[in-house]
């Protein structure tokens, strides 16, 4: 971390960088949080750092490698889903976010910047921090205490109504990430006979599983799974399936291979959400294409075809667009 700065940098330091420090691909990020903040824009100033400070960050640029490194202050405590929040709205107008591999790389070297020699550890510290963060609004009785524009509130409202509307023993949230809400329905509701996350990434179900195991959660599982593949209908059929804030992933012909897998697998409520953006898809968060409430009524009216009318659809405006497919026997 401190080749190409200057002598007197180096004989000055005071902050152990390198323990606090973690690359990911041209991006390194380092844990500033108790740091010395004044020595440390001085140590990458001498470096020929251009420096932009934000509340929670400051970016250092230059030419000469390493040239893109990122100091954040935040505490071990606000390590949770709400950064990728703070990351549009600080990050992003400093151009570091121009695309979804700028926006993981951004993840991956905030969060392991905490424990640089033991990513597990850091990515289990932020999903601890996130499930209590949801836990706690979740536990509340007003629901309107989960509107906000933050990451987790925005969920916490998806999530809370996707508890009032589940049904039946057997439920399957598509695109679960790090699990989630998997494991909060599995905290919720521990009569259960299954619960199943998947997720075509399976980075993070070493640690989701580590949290179930502590939990005794012994009836939520997590599987590698991809929503476009042709055998998607072997994972076997449950009585809610939820897909938050994914369809928004997918272009339109590859969306509606994703809506016949997920209808396959779904013998009584399929639970769709999407978030309603302006202008244009979100890039960072690899977004695809832009919803609207004439879009989701569209999507459901197809789905309602694709079961030969045998159900019913419903609208909701739950933290932007919530779509409810109910089936009904033929």
């Amino acid at each position: 971390m401190t080749d190409g700065l200057s002598s007197s940098e180096t004989r000055h330091k005071r902050v152990p960088i390198q323990e606090r420090s973690f690359t990911s691909g041209d991006l390194t990020g380092i844990n500033g949080y108790h740091a010395n903040r004044t020595l440390l824009k001085q140590r990458f100033s001498e470096g020929g750092y251009y420096l932009q400070e934000t509340p929670h960050f400051l970016l250092c640029t230059r030419t000469a490698a390493p040239s893109t490194i990122l100091v954040h202050w935040l505490a071990p405590a606000e390590i949770d889903a709400n950064i990728g929040y703070i990351f549009m709205r600080e990050l992003k107008p400093l151009g570091l976010l121009s695309n979804a591999q700028q926006f993981g790389q951004t993840f991956a070297v905030v969060v392991c910047s905490l424990f640089p020699f033991d990513s597990q550890q850091a990515f289990h510290l932020y999903a601890a921090n996130t499930l209590q963060r949801y836990r706690t609004l979740l536990a509340t009785t007003n629901s309107e205490s989960s509107l906000s524009d933050s990451t987790i509130h925005t969920f916490a409202a998806v999530y809370r109504r996707v508890f009032q509307l589940r049904v039946g023993e057997r439920f399957l949230d598509a695109g679960c990430s790090f699990g989630f809400l998997p494991l909060l329905i599995a905290e919720h509701f521990p009569y259960l006979d299954q619960v199943v996350g998947i997720d075509i990434e399976a980075g993070s179900f070493p640690i989701v599983r580590a949290i179930a195991e502590e939990q005794q959660l012994k009836h939520v599982h997590f599987t590698q799974a991809d929503l476009l593949a042709d055998d998607f209908a072997s994972l076997g059929v449950f009585d809610t399936v939820t897909a938050l804030h994914i369809l928004e992933h997918f272009g339109e012909p590859d969306m509606y291979r994703v809506l016949t897998n997920l209808l396959q697998i779904t013998s009584q409520r399929l639970i769709l959400a999407v978030p309603y953006e302006s202008n244009k898809p979100e890039i960072a968060f690899g977004h695809a294409q832009l919803f609207s409430r004439a879009k989701l009524e569209a999507v459901g009216t197809w789905c309602l075809q694709h079961v030969g009318g045998h159900g019913r659809i419903s609208y909701e405006a739950c933290a932007d667009g919530l779509l409810l497919i109910e089936r009904l026997p033929s």
